[in-house]
């Protein structure tokens, strides 16, 4: 019988993390579950202290490729996976033992194709470092509204702390961009919005290492680069799903407005690099709000003229003003 949930693990150099994160996913009071990790090319010791788990650990399968990248692994591990429910959870994070139990009652009882719970920040040495997160965008139940479910998708961009159906997943052809970071943005935005239902754990089973000097948000540059590319990607996701509507158009302009902005946070030689992509971005802006309706005109054509007349600085005052 093919196990309740896959719990799928992308490894790249975290055998530092990997015995406290393994271990408390052990210790899970739900048992009927399978443990894939698939380690991405790692140059460290992390395949070889996952066979020494696996001789402990049968429910622990270990696959291995060359380095392609975090949003290339999770496809594999997608495919790879046999439970019902999909569990990402991150090398270097950690788990509370009954995670898996309180998300799976949660999934079942109201048939949801998603259950996502609370969690909380910790430091490398497993210290917590903030108090829980419970903004009301981050924890919401969304609404049916596409616009709704693109909101709460895109403030609670990450795939960890969540269950997925597989089933659900496969037939509705939903994976991730591969070849960048950020890769968890697109892939909960579209599950947002496809999903028949989305119920919330209201607790705190999930915590996340915060700072790590080598990961992946703690590379700045790549990060907003990999952001606003995931974002323009995105329209086509909305327009090919038939997604894209006067509400939720004006959401991703704003979306991508915030994005061309954070590229001032960059060093002038950076921010001269990608100069391209900014420019191929606010060009699409500009068609969104050439080709949409009254209310994206009358709040977007302002800051065409703005930039027209003053320049890409005035991106950052209009988002002040609309935020």
């Amino acid at each position: 019988m093919p196990p309740k949930i896959s719990v799928l693990i992308p490894v790249y150099n975290a055998e530092k993390y990997l015995p406290a994160c393994l271990q408390s996913i052990c210790a899970q009071t739900f048992k009927d579950f399978e443990i894939v990790c698939l380690d991405d090319g790692s140059c460290d010791g992390s395949v070889q202290w996952l066979r020494t788990m696996q001789s402990h650990e049968p429910r622990l399968r270990i696959i291995t490729q060359a380095n392609a990248g975090v949003a290339a692994a999770r496809n594999r591990l997608l495919k790879q996976a046999r439970g019902e429910y999909i569990a990402f959870i991150d090398a270097d994070d950690l788990v509370k033992p009954e995670y898996l139990e309180k998300l799976y009652a949660a999934a079942q009882v109201n048939r949801a194709d998603i259950a996502k719970c609370f969690f909380q920040e910790i430091s490398e040495d497993g210290l917590q470092v903030s108090s829980a997160h419970c903004g009301s965008l981050f924890y919401q139940k969304p609404s049916q509204t596409l616009l709704s479910r693109f909101v709460c998708g895109y403030h609670d961009s990450v795939v960890w702390g969540k269950l997925f159906r597989r089933s659900w997943l496969h037939d509705e052809k939903i994976s991730f961009f591969e070849g960048r970071i950020a890769e968890d943005l697109p892939f909960v935005v579209e599950s947002f919005m496809q999903a028949h239902d989305i119920v919330v754990v209201p607790q705190f089973l999930y915590f996340y290492r915060k700072g790590l000097a080598a990961s992946i948000t703690a590379q700045s540059e790549k990060m907003r680069v990999d952001q606003l590319k995931n974002l323009l990607d995105l329209q086509g996701v909305l327009q090919k799903r038939n997604w894209w509507k006067e509400d939720t158009a004006s959401f991703w302009t704003k979306t991508v407005v915030w994005r061309i902005c954070a590229f001032r946070k960059l060093p002038v030689a950076q921010r001269k690099q990608y100069l391209a992509l900014q420019q191929q971005a606010f060009s699409l802006v500009e068609q969104v709000v050439r080709t949409s309706g009254w209310r994206i005109k009358l709040r977007w054509s302002g800051l065409i003229i703005a930039v027209r007349l003053c320049g890409r600085r005035s991106v950052y005052v209009w988002t002040k003003i609309f935020r």
